[in-house]
C-alpha cells in the first residue's frame, strides 16, 4: 500500500470489500431456516442464473475458489500433453496445469499489457500442444482474435484465465465468452468476491452438464454416478454473498479506478515505475 503524503492514511490497493453487514443477516437466516447448506441449494442456483445474466454469458458453474475451477475446465476439456501458459500470473495458472499431469510451457509476454504475447504463443508450438491457457492481466483482455486463429489453424483449445476480467467487456460483449472456457476468481481480494469462490463460464448446455458433473463426484442423483469427479461445489453461504455483491459491483469498480487514479499520481514521478496500458 501506498501513504498518502496529506493525511498519511493507507491507501489500500485490494482490500476486500463486504458490504453492509445488516444485509446479509437475511441471507443467513434463509439458510438457517433451510438447512440446504450446500450441493446446488436455493442460494447457488439462484447465483447462477443473476451472474449469467449479469455478465452477459450463457452459462455459469459456481465452484468453491477460482483453482479448483481452472483444474476442472483443463479436465472437461481432456487436455493432455503440452499447454502454452504465461509466466506473469498467479501460481494457480501453472499449478492447475501440473495437478493434470500436463507440462507447462511458457511463452513471453507483451511488456506494454503484460498479456500473451500471439507471436511468442506461436513460436513455443510443437507436436505435443494442445493448448493455450492465457490469462486477461489485470482486466486488460489478451489479443483474443490472434489467439483465435492461432488456435484455430493448429488445432488448440483456449481457456482463459480470466480471475481479473469479471465484467469486463469488449465492443459490447463479454470477455468472457471468448476461449472454449473462461474462468473467473472470486476470491476476498478480487474487484467481486465471494470469500472465497470461483466459476467457468461455457457455451453450451452439453458442457455444463458435464462440468457440473466434474464438481460434483460425478453425482446424478442420489445413486447414479456418471463419471469421476471432484468436490468442487461453491456452499449456500457464498453463493448468497455473490448474490448481495452483485448489488454493490459499480461501485466497488469506481472506488478501485480512484485508488487507482491515486497510486499512478503518487507514484508517476518515481524512476523505475511503470504502468501496464489499459485498452479500451
Amino acid at each position: 500500500m501506498a501513504k498518502n503524503k496529506i493525511n498519511k492514511n493507507p491507501i489500500y490497493v485490494t482490500r476486500p470489500f463486504l458490504p453492509p453487514l445488516e444485509e446479509f443477516y437475511g441471507y443467513l437466516e434463509k439458510i438457517w431456516q433451510n438447512k440446504w447448506l450446500t450441493n446446488n441449494g436455493e442460494f447457488h442456483q439462484k447465483f447462477e442464473e443473476e451472474l449469467a445474466n449479469f455478465l452477459g454469458v450463457p452459462y455459469v458453474s459456481l465452484f468453491a475458489n477460482g483453482t479448483l475451477a481452472l483444474i476442472t475446465a483443463l479436465k472437461a476439456l481432456n487436455i493432455e500433453g503440452e499447454v502454452i501458459t504465461t509466466p506473469f500470473t498467479f501460481p494457480a495458472t501453472a499449478h492447475a496445469l501440473v495437478w493434470n499431469g500436463l507440462k507447462p510451457v511458457f511463452a513471453d509476454v507483451d511488456p506494454a499489457t503484460g498479456n500473451l504475447d500471439p507471436v511468442k504463443i506461436e513460436k513455443a508450438i510443437t507436436n505435443k500442444t494442445t493448448a493455450i491457457l492465457a490469462v486477461h492481466v489485470y482486466g486488460n483482455p489478451c489479443d483474443t482474435s490472434r489467439i483465435k486463429e492461432i488456435a484455430k489453424k493448429h488445432n488448440l483449445k483456449v481457456i482463459y484465465d480470466a480471475a481479473h476480467a469479471f465484467g469486463v467487456d469488449r465492443q459490447g460483449s463479454s470477455i468472457l465468452n471468448e476461449g472454449d472456457l473462461s474462468v473467473l476468481s472470486f476470491h476476498a481480494t478480487k474487484v467481486f468476491n465471494t470469500f472465497e469462490g470461483g466459476a467457468i463460464i461455457s457455451k453450451t448446455g452439453e458442457m455444463k452438464y458435464h462440468i457440473d458433473n466434474l464438481k460434483n463426484f460425478g453425482f446424478r442423483g442420489e445413486t447414479v454416478i456418471e463419471e469421476v469427479g471432484i468436490n468442487g461445489k461453491m456452499n449456500e453461504i457464498q453463493a448468497a454473498m455473490g448474490l448481495l455483491q452483485l448489488k454493490y459491483f459499480e461501485e466497488v469498480v469506481e472506488k478501485r479506478r480512484l485508488i487507482s487514479e491515486e497510486y499512478k499520481k503518487l507514484l508517476g514521478g518515481v524512476k523505475g515505475i511503470r504502468f501496464i496500458r489499459l485498452q479500451d
